[in-house]
């Protein structure tokens, strides 16, 4: 067993799985490799809110396409951990934004505004679109109110992506299922119980963070917080691309304020660093930055979209903390300048009076910036809903959404004219092919696609 990632809350390995052909002679065939999520069920030990058992018991309720599927479990009572398995998948939606190919411009480019579609960017456009597409399909499924379950933790590195291209949405620790009066209370076991009058606020990560939470509600919206997470995801497929050693402390930049975020590749000029260096690599900005604790983050996001105001939110000084901390009056900045890996043919379309407005306009355009912008905005009932974000034009504009071979057609909207469009291949190739090409190379396990 091969631990794959360990945090303060919980312990992620893989193993393998051999497959026989034959149950007497037992010929292995094929090896699968499966994950393993452990955590601890002893609330001594346990780091509030994360509560694996909420986790499983949510991850069991529901079947989606885009979300992990839970293969067993199992309960040690004298240890006090709880494990569950699901299938093992090599990469995660931030791979595939660390990577300098996925960008709409060519590492070496001598301008970033082209007002003609170029073959990079429809492949760029192409995967973004189906990738996003894919997300928002299984929040519509979380967020259905005969369900209500949010996130609550959407982030890059919480997006799985196969080898075809499907996206799977892990990590439920922090969820959020609504109360449903009509059946039993099915609660009383978590760990860390939650109640519509007295909700955790300190979930989501760092610049994933949506702005509410940041201020102490004990009641709020959790389907809206996923969503300005979701937007916040959505931005870094357009921030800049920074390299980087791989030993560099990350924190120690305030990408955000640089003079050079407008450039979609970011090379630093100090003389000590070079680009073929082996501890080199690239990764992508965030767009607001949670380096400098809760207040800094919220600063971060105010002089991005603005001080809040009666105008643009106007029951921010409601949540319990938001008259503690005096923020200068700062207006929405043109979200486009930083955003330099917006798809160049796409920008006109943004308009510059929307670009620094922070209300989106009411009529919606076929442009990825559109999309992006009605889910960072202050009032949690003014951002898109999931369900209408999959009506959104940017999906059935050319290069129409590609979606994996077999994908499940009630996942896409009834209302959407996506069903008659969508497709499988793109000039020959299908969406894992695309994908593939845009990843950086992992060393294969057995029995992996």
């Amino acid at each position: 067993m091969q631990t794959v990632e360990e945090t303060l809350f919980s312990t992620v390995s893989r193993t393998p799985i051999r497959q026989f052909s034959n149950e007497v002679t037992q010929t292995p065939t094929d090896t699968k490799w499966i994950a393993i999520k452990s955590a601890t069920i002893n609330r001594r030990l346990s780091k509030e809110p994360h509560d694996i058992i909420k986790e499983l018991r949510v991850l069991s309720s529901v079947s989606h396409a885009n979300i992990i599927v839970i293969l067993g479990s199992q309960s040690d009572q004298t240890k006090m951990i709880l494990r569950y398995w699901m299938p093992y998948i090599q990469y995660t939606l931030f791979d595939l934004l660390s990577s300098s190919s996925f960008s709409p411009h060519p590492l070496l480019s001598f301008s970033t505004v082209c007002p003609i579609r170029s073959p990079r960017e429809d492949r760029f456009t192409l995967l973004a679109k189906s990738i996003i597409y894919q997300i928002l399909s299984a929040l519509a499924y979380l967020h259905d109110p005969r369900r209500g379950i949010a996130h609550r933790d959407i982030k890059p590195c919480n997006i799985l992506l196969t080898g075809e291209g499907l996206v799977q949405v892990i990590d439920f620790g922090i969820a959020w299922k609504g109360i449903d009066s009509g059946k039993e209370m099915d609660e009383s076991d978590d760990l860390w119980p939650e109640t519509e009058e007295k909700m955790y606020f300190e979930v989501a990560t760092g610049p994933y963070r949506a702005p509410e939470l940041l201020f102490g509600p004990l009641t709020y919206d959790a389907s809206a917080t996923d969503l300005w997470s979701l937007g916040a995801t959505f931005a870094e497929f357009f921030t800049p691309l920074r390299l980087t050693h791989s030993d560099e402390d990350d924190e120690a930049d305030d990408s955000d304020t640089s003079d050079d975020s407008v450039k979609p590749f970011i090379i630093p000029s100090t003389s000590t660093f070079r680009p073929a260096d082996p501890t080199a690599r690239w990764r992508r900005d965030s767009l607001f930055n949670a380096d400098k604790g809760e207040i800094g983050l919220a600063w971060s996001i105010f002089k991005i979209r603005g001080t809040p105001n009666d105008d643009t939110w106007p029951t921010f000084r409601d949540l319990p903390d938001a008259t503690k901390v005096t923020f200068v009056s700062v207006p929405a900045v043109d979200l486009t300048s930083l955003l330099p890996n917006l798809p160049p043919s796409t920008i006109p379309q943004a308009g510059a009076s929307q670009a620094t407005s922070h209300a989106p306009s009411r009529t919606m355009s076929s442009s990825p910036f559109d999309l992006l912008h009605r889910f960072l905005v202050y009032p949690q009932s003014d951002r898109i809903r999931a369900v209408d974000a999959l009506r959104h034009p940017w999906f059935t504009a050319d290069p129409v959404a590609l979606l994996p071979p077999g994908y499940p057609l009630e996942h896409i909207d009834d209302g959407s004219i996506l069903r008659s469009q969508v497709g499988c291949l793109w000039e020959g190739k299908t969406l894992g092919e695309w994908l593939r090409a845009s990843l950086p190379h992992k060393s294969s396990l057995p029995g992996e696609d």
